[in-house]
């Protein structure tokens, strides 16, 4: 089986990269960087130059596609909405149509919880009505029906991964673990301008790669997946939890507000990728924070 991972050098691509290579699965590694973080060459391509990725997947020829190339959530190019779309829109067109021009039978696409937007649920299933409040939220929730349309008139298989905030070793963009570790570590305070009671449901970067691998092997699910950690969290105790492997974590919130922190979904339901996939998160909580915190105090 040979299977291209777009946006390979990126956090979760990388990881899912290294998961099916230890797997002994051939992988073509695909970004707009030449090495990754770990040293391996990966094949330079830009998602939006829909020539260059019609001549690779030809060239190529894999059994299945995992797309986690794009722009990566709502805080990147958050000030230049145009570029939101065109790379997580037009891109992720491009690689649809090379894979259904060459055949290819598998596709799984990295999406995010930022589809759901605001719900009118706490306990958020697959099902629930998409009503993103980012232009980053619309792509992703418009990816997946991009997704579901070629599969339905084309053929390959694809299913869409609905990725909560992913965290570990590697990320750099805002997240507010990294947050408060980096802070700790400083002997800073982290000011968190969050409601103490707005669920968080953070997922180990691990989980998420074994998530999708899964998904890969599983050719007959099909739609989206919720993919989240073991239970949400309130902000107030998820940094209790932090504080319990980084004791120097000191933080300041806002007071509860549950009129605001209803804006947040709820719990996710993992039902139907426990079903389907054969998947549940399986990393504990605090072990993964701990990993983190180690690989900050070089990387940070």
């Amino acid at each position: 089986m040979k299977v291209l991972v777009t946006g390979s050098a990126g956090l979760v691509g990388h990881a899912v990269r290294r998961r099916l290579e230890a797997a002994g699965v051939e992988v073509v590694p695909v970004d707009v960087q030449r090495w990754s973080f770990d040293g391996v060459e990966q094949v330079e391509c830009d998602l939006l130059d829909r020539d260059a990725v019609e001549r690779l997947v030809d060239a190529e020829r894999p059994a299945a596609v995992v797309h986690a190339g794009g722009v990566s959530g709502p805080m990147v190019s958050a000030d230049d909405p145009a570029r939101v779309v065109d790379v997580n829109l037009i891109g992720t067109t491009a690689v649809l149509e090379a894979a259904r021009r060459h055949g290819v039978s598998r596709f799984v696409s990295c999406s995010s919880i930022a589809a759901y937007g605001i719900t009118a649920t706490r306990r958020v299933v697959e099902e629930t009505p998409l009503h993103p409040a980012t232009v980053y939220g619309a792509t992703k929730a418009a990816g997946e029906q991009l997704v579901e349309a070629y599969r339905h008139r084309y053929g390959p298989a694809g299913a869409s991964l609905r990725l909560v905030a992913v965290f570990g070793p590697r990320r750099r963009t805002d997240c507010l673990i990294r947050d408060l570790l980096v802070d700790a570590a400083a002997g800073r305070t982290t000011r968190v301008g969050l409601p103490a009671d707005a669920p968080q449901q953070f997922v180990s970067v691990d989980d998420a790669a074994d998530a999708v691998v899964a998904a890969v092997h599983a050719p007959d699910a099909v739609g989206a997946y919720n993919v989240a950690g073991d239970r949400p969290r309130t902000v107030a105790e998820l940094v209790d939890a932090v504080a319990a492997v980084e004791p120097r974590v000191r933080a300041e919130l806002d007071p509860p507000d549950p009129a605001a922190a209803s804006r947040w979904p709820g719990t996710l339901d993992l039902s139907a990728a426990a079903r389907d996939l054969g998947w549940a998160p399986r990393v504990d909580f605090g072990a993964a924070v701990a990993a983190y915190r180690d690989w900050l105090a070089t990387h940070a």
